[in-house]
């Protein structure tokens, strides 16, 4: 039985994004039904990284969180999750989530993230080794691998849920599309009758109509009765609409304040050297808010300081005041104000 019910929305691990600032503006919105961190590396984890214990910070809520790890082998992974488990309770995630999905070039040089789906014999080992050495919640992130094909992830997701894990979640895209093309979701409907693990969904969801829309599904005819999706997980939409998981949705949204109280949050619990880098990040998604996203961008990439960007987007919503407040009824339908 997983902590989070049927339904859920959780929210999904996005590099130099779902820091401890980041989770904290959204739980002050409202809030997922489960959180991840960015991804961590098991290895630096052990050899004490220096900004290691920010990564593996589950705050605000460890009890909803689960840590990301990629690792480059069993070993290193499962004594990085015997090390967490020994933490402190206030300082120890609920979970552990291993990532099995990252395409960047460098993580798959290293065999991780994606490259484990071209070794489904290393996949496999790399959750039992998880399994014997963590007692909370495991789960792992794929996405279809290029080379085995949708009926090779299932089979080798159904491998995986037998070594141990209590969840699995599928970004619907081959492992070699990066963010092109649609997510299938059709696949990770196929993929919930061929587990007995709940199976929670990645990939363009960027509203809550489009969560709504892949719960509700019809599932292919020749699946089995009672097949459902468990959840659904939400990575970008959440950095452009970081009030995307409140419920019930909120109604008036002030853009501004928003935006402020991440930089306040970023100075309060990030390193000094992240905080701009951490703001240029997610407010490149944010802008999508605004009626001039590119000038937007454009302005805080140019920005010095925490304290100029922040009179960037005062200035910006005293030029255009009918860009700072979203009005929108409980249907979802929205209008700027």
């Amino acid at each position: 039985m997983l902590p989070f019910p049927p339904g859920s929305m959780v929210l999904a691990p996005m590099v130099a994004i779902t820091n401890r600032a980041f989770r904290t503006l959204l739980h002050e919105l409202g809030g997922p039904d489960w959180y991840c961190t960015e991804m961590a590396s098991a290895e630096a984890f052990l050899s004490g990284g220096r900004h290691e214990s920010i990564y593996l910070d589950p705050s605000p809520v460890p009890e909803r969180t689960s840590v990301q790890f990629t690792a480059r082998s069993p070993e290193a992974l499962a004594q990085a999750c015997e090390r967490l488990a020994a933490l402190p309770p206030e300082k120890r995630p609920a979970g552990v989530d291993i990532n099995m999905g990252c395409a960047a070039p460098h993580i798959r040089g290293e065999g991780r993230g994606s490259a484990l789906l071209d070794d489904p014999e290393r996949a496999i080992a790399m959750v039992g080794a998880a399994r014997g050495s963590w007692p909370g919640l495991l789960s792992c992130k794929l996405r279809i691998g290029a080379r085995l094909g949708e009926e090779g992830t299932i089979r080798l997701a159904r491998s995986l849920a037998d070594a141990g894990l209590d969840f699995i979640t599928l970004h619907a895209r081959f492992s070699t599309q990066k963010f092109r093309g649609t997510s299938d979701h059709t696949v990770c409907w196929r993929l919930a009758e061929a587990v007995d693990i709940p199976v929670i969904a990645n990939g363009d969801i960027a509203s809550l109509e489009d969560a709504n829309r892949v719960l509700g599904l019809q599932p292919d005819p020749s699946l089995q009765n009672g097949v459902r999706l468990h959840g659904v997980m939400i990575g970008r939409g959440a950095a452009r609409k970081p009030w995307i998981f409140a419920r019930p949705p909120m109604t008036d949204i002030d853009l501004l304040a928003i935006a402020l109280r991440y930089t306040e949050l970023a100075e309060h619990l990030l390193p000094i050297e992240w905080q701009l880098s951490s703001c240029r990040r997610i407010f490149h998604y944010y802008a999508e808010n605004l009626s001039f996203a590119h000038h937007v961008r454009t302005s805080i990439n140019r920005a010095r300081t925490m304290q100029e960007l922040r009179l960037f987007l005062m200035q910006y919503f005293r030029e255009v005041p009918q860009d700072r407040h979203i009005v929108r009824d409980t249907s979802e339908s929205a209008r700027h104000e």
